[in-house]
């Protein structure tokens, strides 16, 4: 009820926000969320535009560019801060492969999934409240 109710009060602040679920594992046993969220619910393989909706890469045919999630994706970032001490952070991360795109996944119950880029692959992460672009391998 507690995430229900929480997810509702988001809905109500962003009311004008068009939002679709892509239904995957958990949603088997959770079910579609209660209408009054307004949250369009569809199954893997929707088309939208030059979009095939999945939840997860594998689930992708190939007929367009497919955008997933399912993976949780995070990208810990290290350095030193003030007075030499390192630090790190962990945060959510976009995943912009040649064929999919995989998205992150907010929340505190969801975890992050650590990401191994390959070449070619575009990454960003989210940090306060901000999507931040991230360079990577040898121009970075």
């Amino acid at each position: 009820d507690s995430v229900i109710d929480a997810l509702g009060s988001w809905r109500t602040r962003h009311e004008s926000l068009s939002v679709t679920l892509v239904r995957g594992n958990h949603d088997r046993s959770a079910g579609d969320p209660p209408k009054q969220l307004d949250i369009e619910c569809v199954s893997p393989g929707e088309r939208r535009g030059p979009f095939e909706l999945v939840h997860e890469p594998d689930e992708a045919s190939g007929n367009g560019y497919a955008l997933c999630g399912h993976l949780h994706p995070g990208v810990q970032l290290g350095g030193t801060g003030g007075l030499g001490r390192k630090t790190a952070a962990k945060l959510p991360a976009f995943v912009f492969g040649a064929d999919c795109a995989v998205l992150p996944a907010f929340g505190r119950f969801t975890g992050l999934a650590g990401v191994r880029p390959v070449e070619g692959d575009r990454l960003a992460v989210i940090a306060d409240g901000e999507v931040i672009a991230l360079n990577f391998g040898r121009d970075a």
